[in-house]
């Protein structure tokens, strides 16, 4: 009996397949390449952005231009909803025209972020006939379907939040596009008023589809970029990790809570956090979790320890923060509690000296860790 193969499968199968034509041939246009990778990330940055923003922009204009010059064809019916006998205006064939302008430009859009990833990762030496499980992990990045892959390894950073606020969260993440585009249009009423017609409101939504479009393609980049540089640092940093506590059961009984901790506090899990951590939990033979929570008193815990295991899980930590190449507000307050508690010796400039480096190409070598 086959397995069932849903619609996903099949997209997922069909952008793995784009993924590898395009790295492959991205591959022989950097195979001797020895230049700065930053320039070139630039330069796919900007004309991947550029191609976002313009998706949304004509996605609103053969929205509503077709709407002026065909009014009839737009037109309103009345329709009525059985068992409540509720009745609605619309216009079923806008619907579907609708439906159908969405459908083309997230293939588009999709097709741009697939392009972009699998042309980093070339540039980087990646070879997706070698590696299959990355190709799968890049691919998930580039479909922004990687946040269902921390689960693998029972780390969860929204195990403080309740059910309704984590549906909030993701009702917003999934909305954010439409509901700014509808504020946006209401300050345009409010502050143009009568000449505020409905072809100058309908076209205020170029810029916000345009900006969201660029920002999440923007999102997508900086993962994988990030992805690709921690993938070479992450074997470093276990070497040395392992050389120095491979017998310290102190540390790698804390290795789990430690890798929560750092998810807990940013909120989020990136590609990158997910191969720091499954390279390090496989390095020390730390069988995977099907979930796992944070011990109580992980904090009191690691303070208590004898300075150098103290010293390691407090180069893990930082390690943790700013391995996506940012450091945030949350991360900075516990850089500074680590600091004051005599965990680390670094000060937040240090830190966020090490991140700028290393978002610029540095590596292990340029960090603290000898």
């Amino acid at each position: 009996m086959k397995p069932n193969l849903h619609i996903s499968d099949i997209s997922d199968k069909t952008a793995e397949k784009f993924f590898r034509k395009k790295t492959t041939l991205f591959r022989k246009k950097y195979n001797n390449f020895n230049g700065n990778p930053e320039e070139i990330i630039k330069k796919i940055k900007r004309k991947t952005l550029s191609f976002a923003a313009l998706y949304g922009t004509l996605g609103v204009l053969f929205l509503y231009i077709p709407q002026y010059l065909f009014p009839g064809q737009f037109a309103d019916s009345e329709y009525t909803i059985p068992f409540i006998n509720y009745k609605i205006e619309f216009s079923i064939f806008g619907l579907f025209y609708g439906f159908f302008l969405v459908g083309v430009e997230i293939w588009y859009l999709m097709k741009g972020d697939l392009k972009s990833t699998g042309e980093i990762a070339a540039l980087y030496g990646f070879n997706p006939d070698e590696k299959k499980t990355e190709t799968t992990e890049l691919v998930k990045i580039a479909l922004n379907k990687d946040r269902k892959k921390y689960t693998e390894i029972g780390i969860n950073p929204y195990q403080n939040f309740s059910k309704p606020g984590l549906f909030l969260i993701r009702l917003m993440y999934l909305v954010k596009a439409f509901l700014s585009n509808f504020v946006f249009k209401i300050i345009i009423k409010r502050v143009i008023g009568r000449l505020a017609i409905r072809e100058v409101v309908d076209m205020a939504g170029i810029p916000i589809y345009a900006f969201w479009n660029a920002y999440a393609s923007a999102q997508i980049i900086r993962k994988t970029d990030m992805r690709m540089k921690a993938s070479v640092m992450i074997i470093k940093l276990a070497k040395h990790f392992k050389t120095k506590y491979e017998n310290n059961t102190d540390f790698s009984k804390l290795l789990y809570d430690t890798f929560e901790f750092i998810a807990l506090t940013k909120k989020s899990f990136y590609p990158s956090d997910l191969i720091f951590a499954k390279h390090f939990l496989k390095t020390f033979n730390i069988k995977i979790k099907d979930e796992h929570r944070l011990s109580e008193g992980y904090f009191e815990t690691v303070k208590s320890l004898p300075e150098d295991i103290k010293l390691g899980i407090g180069q893990l930590l930082v390690l943790g923060f700013l391995l996506d190449g940012k450091i945030g507000t949350f991360e900075i307050k516990i850089i500074k509690k680590l600091k004051t508690d005599k965990i680390i010796p670094y000060s937040v400039e240090e830190i966020k000296t090490w991140t700028k480096n290393y978002t610029l190409g540095h590596g292990f070598e340029e960090m603290y860790i000898e």
